[in-house]
């Protein structure tokens, strides 16, 4: 059966999704960018990748929905909701509408509400991994009424589809809980790259991070999350001097501040007494301590 992709955006998960997509053969790609139409700032940028992936760019939204098979909103998700309204005016000839924003699972329900009052499955899309590393293959974690068929459509061109039960918001609420840590990791190292510029001790941080940081990330995030329960108290202190040598060279230290209030949340606790000082031994512990507390 031959399939015509729609892109409505076409930015990095357009790009990197058509690339790959079409490397494994798959037939027509098109996209829609309002950002190409309109003749923005980034216009070319668009139309030049457009051609290097063998996509189709069409001049209008409705253009888009007639044409494609299936559409994959890849929008920031400021715009989603409001993208899809606006989809909904138009003749859709597409079977299948997906979602792959960083929406809020409430905007992905609401969604997926207004797409089936027209008879039109809804995917919830959440992608859990860099996009010029795995291109189309990239982890995709679906959910809502679409996602079944989604993956049915798709796993034969490599497309890495994993179901996860629930409506729509659900792929979404997963996505959004990994992003604290993968872009609070990513503007960490920011910071903590700016203080150690400023020191001249770039490559001896990073050799020693690395150094930390061998190992399974499941040992290290299970001893890094224990540890907290008994050393969050010194460690804020050890943080607040970081501060001030930050200070003195100049650097802004967003991240930092903040390191410090979350330890010192954990601090009030009051479980170093409580534990002896020693960590528990294992995460659901830790939960359970938590829970005990009420630390949410």
């Amino acid at each position: 059966m031959s399939l015509t992709m729609g892109f409505l955006g076409f930015g990095e998960v357009g790009y990197y999704m058509s690339k790959g997509l079409k490397q494994s053969g798959f037939g027509r790609i098109a996209a829609f960018d309002k950002g190409h139409a309109d003749g923005g700032p980034f216009a070319a940028t668009i139309a030049s990748r457009a051609e290097e992936a063998g996509v189709d760019l069409l001049p209008s939204l409705a253009e888009l929905l007639k044409q494609s098979d299936i559409v994959i909103s890849a929008l920031p998700a400021k715009f989603t909701l409001d993208a899809a309204k606006e989809a909904l005016k138009c003749e859709i000839s597409a079977r299948l509408f997906v979602d792959v924003s960083t929406a809020k699972p409430a905007v992905k329900k609401e969604i997926e509400e207004l797409f089936a009052a027209r008879g039109i499955k809804f995917a919830d899309g959440a992608m859990l991994g860099p996009l010029p590393n795995y291109s189309h293959t990239v982890p995709i974690l679906a959910s809502g009424g679409g996602a079944a068929e989604w993956a049915e459509l798709m796993t034969p061109w490599g497309m890495k589809i994993e179901l996860t039960e629930g409506p729509a918001g659900t792929a979404s609420s997963i996505k959004l809980v990994r992003s604290v840590f993968m872009k609070g990791l990513e503007a960490l190292l920011v910071e903590a790259f700016l203080f150690a510029r400023k020191s001249g001790a770039e490559e001896l941080v990073l050799n020693s991070i690395s150094e930390t940081l061998k190992g399974p990330f499941q040992n290290t995030a299970q001893r890094m999350i224990a540890a907290d329960l008994v050393h969050a108290e010194r460690r804020s202190h050890e943080v607040e001097e970081s501060i001030e040598l930050m200070k003195d060279l100049g650097v802004e230290p967003i991240m930092a501040e903040a390191i410090v209030k979350r330890l010192k949340k954990s601090a009030s606790l009051g479980t170093r007494e409580e534990l002896g000082g020693v960590p528990p031994k294992s995460l659901p512990e830790v939960y359970e301590i938590w829970n005990k507390k009420k630390y949410f």
